[in-house]
């Protein structure tokens, strides 16, 4: 059961702390996942770190989607982006938690920042945004995958593709009419989870996982193309998602006309 705000410390912060604690000390810290949804989960902060060989199905077509250019939006300790460096890729590894930045540098990420995507400034240069592990989560709410596919279109390449995971929770709902819908109050998907390490408990903050069809009603009217590339139990799914033709010629457009406005 999810507890109040009201003065935690941040909502990631146990998380951090686990981090720290397997990275400096070799303690392997169970982190516990509360939510408004299905049943408390525990995870052991080792489970950050893993390596390749213990990748999911799911990670590694997705890391074979990846182009030349990428960006890893919550990154973590860095598992993917250290894998795709290794392959030669450039990663560009975004976290929003201090001490997750500090291990991906001294794990070896070269290109490790603090932040989120709506921070980050560098404009249309990457071939590739990529979002695991649940990464639909960081949109927060409908309203914020609207957002994060709008600036997600301002740091990829015309041609350039965004990767992410999900989980359709259709199925593990009540029969509730209505409830699996996009148009209900609230959407199923719209959750609100809790991290606690031992005595210190994280604030409350909430998180998205969108059922297929609705994430691709969303795609469309911001301009992406979608395709489902890999699914699996439980609702489990990966997408693909790439700008339309006709919204790139768009842009194109809009991009020659600002040019032609300055050399005037």
């Amino acid at each position: 059961m999810i507890g109040k705000g009201g003065g935690s410390p941040p909502p990631w912060s146990p998380l951090g702390s686990a981090l720290a604690a397997f990275h400096d000390r070799g303690e392997d810290v169970v982190v516990t996942v509360r939510n408004d949804f299905g049943q408390t989960e525990e995870m052991p902060a080792s489970f950050f770190f893993r390596t390749e060989e213990a990748f999911e199905e799911w990670e590694s077509v997705a890391l074979r989607q990846c182009g030349p250019r990428v960006l890893d939006i919550g990154a973590g300790v860095g598992a993917h982006a250290l894998v795709l460096q290794a392959r030669g890729h450039e990663v560009t590894a975004l976290d929003l938690i201090p001490e997750a930045v500090r291990i991906m540098r001294e794990r070896g990420v070269e290109d490790a920042r603090e932040g989120t995507l709506f921070e980050l400034r560098p404009l249309n240069v990457y071939s590739t945004v990529i979002l695991l592990m649940n990464g639909s989560m960081i949109a927060e709410t409908l309203a914020g995958l609207d957002r994060l596919l709008a600036v997600a279109t301002a740091v990829l390449e015309p041609q350039g593709t965004l990767i992410l995971d999900s989980t359709d929770l259709r199925d593990a709902a009540d029969d509730d009419e209505g409830l699996e819908s996009e148009d209900a109050d609230p959407y199923i998907g719209e959750l609100h989870y809790q991290l606690s390490v031992g005595e210190q408990v994280g604030d409350v903050f909430p998180q998205l996982f969108v059922d297929p069809d609705t994430l691709d009603r969303r795609v469309r009217l911001a301009g992406w193309d979608m395709e489902v590339i890999w699914s699996g139990p439980g609702g489990r799914y990966l997408a693909r998602l790439l700008r339309s033709a006709a919204s790139v010629i768009d842009d194109t457009a809009g991009q020659d006309g600002a040019f032609s406005e300055t050399l005037a």
